[in-house]
């Protein structure tokens, strides 16, 4: 084989998966990659000793672009991620989540939008949806120069790793920090913004799942990994915003109680602050949360799909439902 045939076949960007007994889901996030346009991608799936048949589906998967490492025991997904980075033949790095979903030009827009404005790192706008597809919140990201110049401070890039697409030779030599669990990837982002800013494609090509399964749940390790951002990086981390995330993602649980504990930490930690800029959302999610629970309790109907996005960003959630619909049509439940 030629050197011109070897480029031709040589991929653009590697996509690193890394996943632990997730089969299902994983199998609906590798169909978000497989339905791409426009890019050549290899897809690197790193199984951290699955115990379900997570090997046997990816092995299943009848596309030479799909390629399977193993790690024999759970090494964390830093580890995951830098293994699949080493295994990687693309000059771009995409990172997906075994739980989430692209949009079929996610790649595309991106790598147009970084040779566009010739930098090296980019995210995307996201939603944040329900194991059956259901959209329950998102918003447009903030714009490139606020994300880099607030990162000490607080993770401004939506959809965790999902929404962000690198050129492998900006990477950090040491790739993802080991010493994180939950906020690796706001670490990579402080020291990516350090090398230059990013691109953005400001469209939600990424649905963020939200289920009891997400790590952000292990609310007392999060706190922790605040303190060690911010001793790291010199802080202080926005504690308000931070409660406030924690607060939400109580509610999405269906654990009240506990969010009400992360909104009086808001608030105790900045009184005025917080009622300029978060109190009456909040309060308003507290009653909503109620209300749903309250619903079920009944066996009342969940508030339909036109309710749920009865709000501000309805426009940014009905571009996504349009590609999320179109996605289940393809890949159904």
């Amino acid at each position: 084989m030629n050197g011109t045939q070897r480029d031709a076949d040589r991929p653009d960007i590697s996509v690193v998966i890394p996943t632990r007994n997730r089969r299902r889901l994983l199998a609906l996030a590798l169909a978000s990659v497989l339905d791409q346009r426009g890019v050549r991608l290899e897809v690197i799936v790193v199984d951290e000793a699955s115990t379900d048949d997570t090997v046997e589906m990816v092995r299943s998967i009848a596309d030479p672009r799909v390629r399977l490492v193993r790690h024999a025991v759970p090494l964390g997904k830093s580890a995951a991620r830098n293994r699949g980075i080493a295994e990687s033949a693309g000059d771009w790095i995409a990172f997906l989540d075994d739980d989430d979903l692209w949009a079929p030009d996610k790649l595309r827009l991106q790598l147009q939008a970084l040779r566009a404005e010739r930098r090296a790192w980019a995210y995307t706008g996201a939603v944040n949806i329900t194991d059956d597809h259901r959209i329950l919140g998102g918003a447009p990201p903030r714009a490139p120069e606020e994300i880099a110049r607030s990162l000490p401070r607080v993770n401004g890039v939506p959809g965790g790793c999902s929404t962000v697409l690198v050129r492998k030779e900006t990477l950090p030599r040491d790739g993802f920090d080991g010493r994180y669990r939950l906020c690796e990837d706001w670490d990579l982002w402080i020291r990516l913004a350090r090398t230059g800013l990013p691109a953005c494609v400001p469209h939600p090509l990424v649905g963020y799942r939200v289920h009891g399964g997400n790590s952000s749940m292990d609310t007392a390790r999060f706190l922790a990994e605040l303190d060690m951002i911010e001793k790291q990086y010199g802080g202080p981390v926005d504690r308000v915003v931070f409660y406030r995330h924690l607060a939400r993602v109580c509610l999405r649980m269906n654990r009240q109680w506990p969010a009400f504990g992360f909104y009086l930490r808001a608030a105790a930690r900045d009184p005025g602050c917080y009622l300029i800029r978060g109190f009456v959302s909040d309060a308003a999610g507290v009653f909503r949360s109620f209300a749903d629970r309250f619903r079920q309790r009944l066996g009342w109907p969940r508030r339909s799909s036109s309710e749920t996005l009865t709000h501000p960003d309805t426009l940014w959630k009905e571009e996504a439902r349009v590609w999320l619909e179109q996605f289940v049509h393809r890949h159904p439940l």
